[in-house]
């Protein structure tokens, strides 16, 4: 199952405004499937968690350990890192209130 979000959202690091951001958010969501006696039943197996920001500049001096929070346009917060000097970005976890 995949999710999609896009949207515009803005960038935190701690309390401290860093960027307005145009984003990309895909999640999909991994199951696995077992089978009893009396039929089969699928579990979430865990999820994985891409996401791009436009401009990638608005971030890209932010590489390294700190972790950066975008606030999505539906209220919800995407945690992540600044994965490369080019502003590519690798997000922590999924979407939260």
């Amino acid at each position: 199952m995949t999710e999609r979000l896009s949207g515009e959202g803005k960038v935190y690091m701690g309390q401290q405004f860093i960027a307005d951001i145009r984003y990309e958010l895909q999640i999909d969501s991994h199951f696995k499937t077992t089978r009893t006696m009396e039929g089969e039943s699928r579990y979430p197996a865990g999820k994985s968690v891409q996401l791009r920001i436009n401009p990638a500049t608005a971030v890209s001096g932010h590489f390294g350990p700190d972790r950066l929070t975008l606030h999505l346009s539906d209220g919800r917060k995407q945690d992540f890192f600044v994965s490369t000097s080019n502003g590519d970005c690798t997000a922590t976890g999924g979407p939260y209130k």
